[in-house]
């Protein structure tokens, strides 16, 4: 029988060997190139994302989530831009589009439409829930929020007969879903979207949260950012709104508390009981 360091490496080694693991999307660059030029007019930007519309519904979804934190309806792409400003939609397109890359159909055990509300859901309250905190993480808490459990992305899409045993492993054994992933493929999805991260060439703060968002405090650094992302994410759970079932075994990583200032379990609970109307309202808003 394979021990779990050998499966870890042929997961590894598998990883390393798929040709067609998504890489940034053209969209990312093209935005990226049109920022880098000083001259550019949030019109020839609001042109250049109007072509997909697709994108264009995402943005306009974000900007409207309650969670996020922008007062004003917002209702054209042009307008989203002048509020959000450059760095935002720079950043907001990156995530929606690299969330997007790897492209999914539906199983007994994965519904992306479901994935994908929770990622939305994550992103937009870590934006404005950092925020609260007093952390000026910017529009970079969004990109945490909604690429945080990609690794599951890609364990469903390259290693679908290892998903579902994974998913039997949690059901019929009742075993915790990242034991069950370290079982089958001797890693978790957080370090399979770290691996990801680093393909990308995303900044060491994502690649942090990606792989520790269910430990925060085993991250070196940035344990502030990944605390966060990590308390969100338990909120979903909590409240059962933007939920995602990889988590139903999520608990809170008590060591955040000293982080985020909260004095008591019971003050977490009541925190996270005072977002449970505005994180319905949201989930409705992000179901596009």
């Amino acid at each position: 029988m394979e021990s779990n360091i050998q499966k870890k490496a042929k997961t590894e080694a598998i990883l390393a060997g798929i040709k067609n693991l998504p890489s940034i999307p053209k969209v990312v660059f093209e935005v990226t190139k049109l920022l880098g030029n000083s001259k550019t007019t949030t019109s020839q930007l609001a042109e250049l994302i109007s072509k997909d519309q697709g994108l264009t519904s995402k943005i306009l979804a974000v900007a409207n989530s309650p969670l996020y934190g922008i007062k004003r309806k917002v209702s054209s792409i042009e307008f989203a831009i002048l509020v959000l400003g450059f760095g935002d939609i720079r950043d907001i397109v990156t995530a929606l589009s690299l969330a997007d890359s790897i492209k999914t159909k539906p199983s007994k055990y994965f519904d992306p439409y479901e994935f994908w509300v929770h990622s939305m859901v994550v992103g937009t309250a870590a934006k404005g829930i950092s925020t609260n905190f007093g952390f000026d993480f910017g529009s970079e808490a969004f990109v945490a929020g909604i690429l945080h459990d990609i690794g599951i992305l890609v364990i469903y899409k390259f290693f679908s007969k290892e998903f579902d045993q994974i998913v039997e492993l949690s059901q019929t054994d009742n075993m915790n879903i990242l034991d069950a992933e370290r079982m089958v493929l001797g890693i978790s999805h957080q370090e399979i979207g770290r691996f990801l991260a680093e393909k990308w060439s995303l900044p060491k703060v994502l690649c942090d949260t990606l792989n520790f968002h269910h430990k925060p405090l085993s991250a070196v650094e940035n344990k502030n950012f990944v605390s966060v992302i990590h308390l969100v994410d338990y909120m979903t759970h909590k409240l059962g709104v933007g939920d995602f079932y990889w988590d139903k075994d999520l608990e809170l990583d008590l060591g955040v508390m000293d982080i985020l200032n909260f004095h008591s379990v019971e003050a977490v609970d009541n925190f996270v009981m005072n977002y449970e109307e505005m994180f319905k309202v949201s989930a409705e808003s992000l179901k596009i």
